[in-house]
């Protein structure tokens, strides 16, 4: 069904702010820039070392900022509208049904999985991510995680394999807590599993691989990120994370995973 996980949605109140975060702090690259066909919203595209981040302009009193969505791009040899009837036929609920892009370029639709994570399918015949972009900060792009409830376990899973086409990377499991990757090509989900959470938001955080999670904090202050001393080792051991709130209430982590070779196994 999809060609490959193709971005994060992120609703920004400041739009300059956040380029200078992603851009000019985390040397990202903007791939593309546009303003939707009416002229009152701008998207801009940062690509991160392989992964993708769409800034999404809002009104500074909106209510709904910060991760929004993940976006995918379908297969060439299907449509969107195609997707959207297998889906519905599956029981997913669509919130916005098969339309052209808000910018013009291709077709697109939104829908709901069971962890209650909005999903983009975009139909369009070009790639945007450019493969040898390059970055002093950050050494990966390392996943966009979800939380997950009890009555969606399953189900989420089976939707990732079967549905979507992932493949699983790494399952870590400790006490009441499942940490579950899965891949498409490059780009990793991560689902959090805690047994009786119910989130209140299914989105949680970013995270980036870095050489140093102690460096990458010093680096950070330098340039003016609030970033309390809270680098802790993962709750699965193995690995060091550094906690940032970036622009919007985005949370970041910086996962030192030096030790943690199994993961890319």
């Amino acid at each position: 069904m999809i060609k490959e996980l193709n971005h994060v949605g992120i609703r920004t109140a400041d739009m300059e702010k956040s380029i200078d975060f992603y851009v000019n702090i985390l040397d990202g690259k903007i791939i593309r820039d546009a303003k939707s066909t009416d002229g009152k919203s701008r998207f801009v595209y940062i690509q991160i070392v392989d992964g993708i981040i769409e800034l999404i302009s809002a009104a500074p009193d909106s209510a709904d900022l910060g991760l929004v969505h993940i976006a995918y791009i379908i297969d060439y040899d299907t449509t969107v509208d195609e997707c959207y009837e297998k889906l519905s036929e599956m029981g997913y609920e669509f919130t916005v049904k098969p339309k052209i892009a808000g910018s013009g370029d291709g077709r697109l639709a939104f829908f709901r999985d069971s962890s209650n994570c909005i999903f983009e399918l975009i139909e369009r015949r070009h790639d945007i991510r450019q493969p040898t972009l390059k970055n002093n900060v950050i050494e990966e792009f390392d996943h966009i995680s979800i939380r997950i409830s009890d009555e969606c376990v399953n189900k989420c899973e089976d939707f990732y394999l079967n549905t979507m086409g992932f493949r699983v990377r790494k399952i870590l499991r400790k006490n009441n807590n499942i940490m579950s990757y899965y891949a498409h090509g490059k780009d990793t989900l991560e689902t959090l599993y805690t047994s009786g959470v119910k989130p209140e938001k299914a989105l949680q955080h970013l995270a980036f691989r870095v050489k140093s999670a102690a460096k990458m904090r010093e680096y950070l202050i330098s340039k003016g990120v609030d970033c309390p001393n809270n680098i802790k080792e993962s709750q699965m051991g193995g690995f060091y994370i550094l906690n940032v709130i970036g622009p919007d209430g985005v949370a970041i982590e910086f996962l030192d995973r030096c030790s943690l070779d199994e993961y890319n196994a």
